[in-house]
């Protein structure tokens, strides 16, 4: 007999994804991972497709720090990414076979979501830059200036321009095709 896991009345799905790895060494992307309002729900699938159980994660007991549910992109042994979700009595790991960090950040926000009721925060910018990368582009940016110098290729430099207020005649000056304000009246004028 197949293993099915029957929605409560009150219970609805928000996500669901097929091909989920769940387990140790020998487990493989045949499972199902299943988003309700009430629980997380894992159906383990053998190789061929037989179902082998129901696991079921309430997800009131998903832990939460600073009003965020502890659901989490970790890093397998293999260094590939998975959700790790954290819950008052252990965690879990589930890599997906596909869709990478999206995927993932997708599940989190909508755990977030089914843990506080609340939409997930904006994800902020992981900063993948590393420390100084700001300085070596403008190094870069500075070499490639000398090499298109060299190799005869102007790079544009602004050009300053001066003239008068259309709107009292008062002298004004900036860097041609900049939008500028006049001292004396206020204006607003493109150089």
């Amino acid at each position: 007999m197949a293993a099915r896991y029957n929605l409560q009345p009150h219970e609805v799905v928000l996500l669901k994804d097929e091909s989920v790895m769940h387990g140790g060494f020998w487990s493989a992307y045949t499972d199902e991972l299943m988003l309700t309002n009430l629980n997380l729900v894992l159906i383990k699938k053998g190789m061929f497709g037989n179902s082998k159980g129901v696991l079921t994660f309430p997800v009131d007991q998903i832990k939460v720090y600073n009003q965020q549910a502890q659901a989490v992109i970790g890093k397998a042994a293999n260094g590939t990414d998975l959700l790790e979700v954290y819950f008052l009595n252990g965690q879990e790991k589930f890599a997906f076979q596909s869709g990478g960090k999206k995927k993932l950040n997708e599940w989190i926000a909508k755990i977030h979501q089914a843990v506080t009721g609340e939409e997930a925060p904006a994800q902020q910018s992981t900063g993948m830059a590393l420390p100084g990368a700001e300085m070596v582009a403008g190094v870069l940016k500075d070499t490639l200036g000398v090499f298109k110098s060299k190799l005869g290729t102007k790079s544009e430099t602004p050009v300053k321009v001066a003239g008068k207020c259309r709107g009292c005649g008062a002298p004004v000056t900036g860097v041609q095709g900049q939008t500028i304000t006049c001292e004396y009246c206020g204006s607003a004028q493109q150089l």
